[in-house]
């Protein structure tokens, strides 16, 4: 997935009058209306649950899937702290979101983000390892050849739009690549070496 370089995002967090719990999550930058930032092509997408009586929770992915915005109010206290740390994130990293939003399967994401496959956003080791798997997606499978890495971020800066069947060449010399046994070894090791506080994943032995 290609991602950019992101910085510590904006948290500004209150409790309303009446009660409500506030939270909205942003990158720095200039303010510009929601309407304005809209026209724009790479604005991405929004997916809502709930409203401020069930408890309201948006999020902006932006042109390359990943967490751009996060705003949330509802009545009742909500985890701000791990909320927090899906920004930045693409959604593949929360459970294809995109894909299970599409599909009606998420009506509140205030309970998706409780549930038990997401406690490895929250660990604070998550981070480290994200970094350690993109350097390894860096390395080719031979000297003087193309990462995959690098393939896609060349591709995605030619145009944001890949072929299906493009899709399908990468995820194939993917699957017959060096780094998918390494990413593999290296999240079995992550996985092993915090069982005691991911105890909700399947380790080596069990994949």
């Amino acid at each position: 997935w290609y991602q950019r370089r992101v910085r510590e995002p904006k948290v500004v967090f209150a409790v309303l009058p009446g009660g409500y719990h506030y939270l909205h999550v942003a990158r720095p930058q200039p303010l510009v209306d929601l309407e304005t930032a809209m026209l724009d092509s790479n604005y991405g997408r929004e997916l809502i649950t709930g409203d401020k009586d069930s408890g309201y929770f948006r999020l902006h992915l932006n042109q390359y899937h990943s967490v751009e915005t996060i705003t949330c109010l509802s009545k009742d206290p909500f985890e701000v702290s791990n909320i927090t740390q899906i920004f930045g994130l693409h959604q593949q990293f929360m459970n294809s979101l995109e894909d299970r939003f599409d599909s009606g399967l998420i009506s509140d994401f205030f309970s998706y983000f409780r549930e038990p496959w997401s406690l490895l956003l929250y660990h604070d080791r998550f981070p480290e390892l994200r970094a350690e798997i993109m350097e390894l997606l860096g390395q080719p499978n031979q000297p003087g050849e193309q990462s995959l890495s690098e393939k896609v971020c060349q591709m995605i800066d030619e145009d944001l739009t890949v072929e299906e069947k493009t899709k399908t060449a990468l995820a194939e010399e993917y699957a017959g690549s060096l780094a998918k046994t390494a990413v593999e070894n290296r999240l079995f090791s992550y996985l092993s070496y915090n069982k005691y506080h991911l105890p909700h994943y399947a380790g080596q032995n069990m994949a």
